[in-house]
């Protein structure tokens, strides 16, 4: 069904007048919530985990959207960003939570492919398996244990995703558009707000650590990383930097927490007292994730 709003939009603006490209599209709200990066790549944020997508102007084959947000969001990101699209070719999950794939059931039947990681497709089963209310969310259609790569098919993009690893869940992706040297982290990077982590996922906080070092010597210095989650006032692009920096913040928590539980300090003492870590004064927005990385970080050292 809403492929065929999908496509009867399409058909209205095209009568109305000519289609203008996503840096140039004006929604009737008057709202912008795309940027564009470069290279026909960019992102869109409005509630939940951030959106990037690759859409070559003029309605041209080829259009990648990575992330979906949910239902409502997806449809303004539609409407908003890719009216002039008869078709997407790729719909690409960096991991499972809500917040990333809820708006799965409007952009899947838009593309001709739909990717994740196995273990990304194995944790959506295993929350579609514990649904009570809602719609259903479509599983991944193609899966991969390492690293995926398509050519698209104008020819000017290719997109890969590459697994590093256990982190903020089992099935974390980099999705890298190549030619514009972009890469959507999902989830891999909080700027500067304290991480959500899903161990019964497969996440893994320090192994995470590692994760990041290994993405920053698969990366150069020219890439720009899209994030899922930005605190207030940060932005959800950055660089090598950036992640160095979230890098430092896992390190400063798991020698913070280890220092902490060998002196004798308490869980609750700890979750007591702290309110910034040591070393990382920037992390400090989202009091209640605070506590669950001491608490997952707890049971790991």
């Amino acid at each position: 069904m809403y492929r065929r709003r999908f496509l009867r939009t399409s058909a209205a603006l095209a009568l109305a007048g000519p289609l203008l490209p996503v840096r140039g599209y004006s929604n009737l709200t008057g709202v912008y919530n795309t940027t564009e990066i470069r290279g026909n790549v960019g992102y869109y944020t409005n509630r939940g985990g951030t959106i990037a997508y690759y859409l070559p102007p003029g309605g041209a084959v080829g259009g990648v959207v990575v992330d979906s947000q949910f239902p409502e969001q997806a449809r303004d990101f539609l409407e908003e960003a890719a009216s002039e699209m008869a078709s997407l070719d790729l719909l690409i999950n960096t991991h499972h939570h809500g917040d990333h794939t809820g708006g799965n059931g409007v952009i899947a039947p838009l593309a001709k492919d739909y990717v994740a990681h196995q273990r990304t497709r194995e944790n959506l089963e295993a929350n579609e398996a514990k649904r009570t209310e809602g719609e259903a969310i479509p599983l991944p259609t193609t899966t991969f244990e390492k690293d995926w790569t398509t050519v698209l098919p104008n020819g000017k993009e290719v997109v890969t995703a590459r697994h590093f690893g256990p982190a903020h869940t089992g099935g974390d992706a980099v999705i890298h558009f190549e030619n514009a040297n972009v890469a959507h982290m999902g989830d891999l990077v909080f700027n500067r707000r304290f991480p959500y982590i899903d161990p019964a996922a497969g996440g893994n906080m320090t192994n995470w650590i590692d994760v990041i070092a290994k993405v920053r010597k698969a990366y150069d210095r020219d890439t720009i990383f899209v994030f899922g989650h930005a605190a207030e006032s940060y932005p959800v692009t950055g660089d090598r930097d950036d992640l160095r920096a979230f890098q430092g913040y896992l390190e400063s928590l798991r020698k913070y927490v280890k220092k902490e539980k060998r002196s004798g300090t308490s869980l609750e003492a700890l979750k007591a007292k702290t309110v910034t870590i040591p070393n990382a004064p920037e992390w400090r927005y989202g009091e209640r994730l605070r506590d669950v990385n001491l608490e997952v970080m707890w049971t790991e050292v």
